[in-house]
């Protein structure tokens, strides 16, 4: 069983593989101290835009000044030039592939060449560059308060390169204070030593969320997707900010009798028809795939001629005959609602292709709130029932619930 603490120990006083924090998605099968190829993404505290800010057009010409980048802040360039080189200095078994930081949070593509010395993994990596993030932001904190002649503090200095696979030196002072933590996914505070020029020890708040997230690279194909998405984050933030109508997301929105939340085009719940794409995983007569069918065929032409001439599509695209059709229609950039089991939160957002479409005003993301049923089975038939009942839908409004808060 791997567990939460972040020492590396599982309590045993035995060295364990990996950490797992709340709501940060781990593979708990997988041996981190080995040898692979990881996507690590690390958010900053309250998604302060401390890194820089996006700058060009959406509609900019790739290549030129004009497209969607990030302008790098003071933090942004010494994480950059600083912190991410020492990945590779501490852990020579570590190369950094690519780096991609945004305003708010921070992507590295990761190679653990070999297997981590000394009972280390991949979380302590990212541990240890994180601590030298927070370092570094809160000596460029001090020496703005003391107008740029702050001199480096002990946590700002560098380890000898000598130090090849070792934790770097006063690690410990990046780890959570006892008492500190504030809850959920707060960064809780570290020890700043006395060297600060601000004062004597002292708590701050260290830089980023507690955990992160990391994604195994271990498939055909995947490598180059992830690059893409990478590369194309300014775009996707700038497409956001631009096209703020089209990328709506709501987490309360009433349809007919139930709530939902929502991402991507809600004007495509005013259009006035809309058709139920639903088809049973096998035809009811013959036992055969519905999708091998030449029933299914002509309804699948039928439904694609519907949306092209402005019949809004709804569907789960749970069973094969559904997903194909979903997936003609993105291609054919044809209006879509697509319902979804998962949850909708704050910061989710959808699969790459998905949220092109909802950029481009064809998609909207559905999920509802509460499921029925406890198989696949039923969840098939309760998402299914819930399109019919959109297509006849004719009251929309969305909840604010800000009111509360207030209370």
């Amino acid at each position: 069983m791997v567990g939460n603490r972040e020492d590396g120990h599982d309590g045993s006083g035995k060295p364990r593989c990996e950490t797992i924090h709340n709501q940060h998605r781990r593979s708990y099968w997988h041996d981190y101290r080995q040898r692979g190829l990881y996507m690590v993404t690390m958010v900053i505290d309250g998604r302060k835009r401390l890194f820089g800010n996006i700058a060009g057009r959406a509609n900019g010409r790739p290549g030129t000044d004009e497209a969607p980048h990030v302008m790098l802040s003071a933090l942004g360039r010494c994480v950059l030039e600083e912190e991410v080189p020492k990945i590779h200095r501490y852990y020579p078994e570590v190369e950094v592939w690519r780096v991609a930081i945004m305003p708010d949070h921070i992507h590295l593509l990761l190679m653990v060449r070999e297997t981590l010395r000394d009972g280390k993994h991949l979380g302590m990596v990212v541990r240890g560059f994180k601590t030298g993030c927070s370092r570094a932001w809160w000596r460029l904190q001090d020496e703005a308060a003391l107008g740029g002649k702050a001199p480096s503090t002990t946590a700002g200095k560098e380890a000898p390169s000598t130090a090849a696979g070792k934790e770097p030196p006063g690690a410990a002072a990046g780890k959570e204070a006892p008492g500190t933590a504030t809850g959920g996914n707060a960064p809780g505070a570290a020890l700043v030593p006395k060297a600060s020029p601000l004062g004597k020890e002292q708590l701050r708040p260290v830089l980023f969320e507690k955990g992160y997230h990391d994604r195994i690279i271990n498939r055909p194909g995947m490598l180059e997707n992830i690059k893409r998405y990478m590369q194309e984050n300014p775009l996707r933030a700038r497409i956001r900010e631009e096209c703020p109508k089209l990328m709506e997301r709501q987490l309360h929105l009433w349809i007919g009798g139930r709530e939902y939340a929502a991402f991507g085009n809600l004007f495509l719940l005013k259009f006035p028809i809309k058709e139920q794409v639903f088809f049973h995983r096998r035809d009811p007569r013959t036992g055969q795939p519905t999708e091998q069918t030449d029933d299914y065929q002509r309804e699948h032409d039928r439904l694609l001629r519907l949306a092209e001439e402005g019949t809004v599509l709804v569907t789960p695209g749970i069973s094969k005959g559904e997903s194909l059709v979903v997936s003609d229609a993105l291609d054919a950039r044809l209006p879509l609602i697509l319902l979804q089991k998962e949850p909708i939160s704050e910061y989710w957002k959808p699969p790459q292709r998905r949220f092109y479409a909802c950029a481009a005003g064809h998609l909207l993301i559905l999920s509802p709130w509460v499921v029925d049923g406890t198989s696949d089975y039923s969840r098939f038939h309760q998402l299914n029932a819930y399109a019919r009942e959109i297509c006849e839908a004719t009251e929309m409004r969305i909840l604010n619930y800000s009111v509360l808060n207030r209370c």
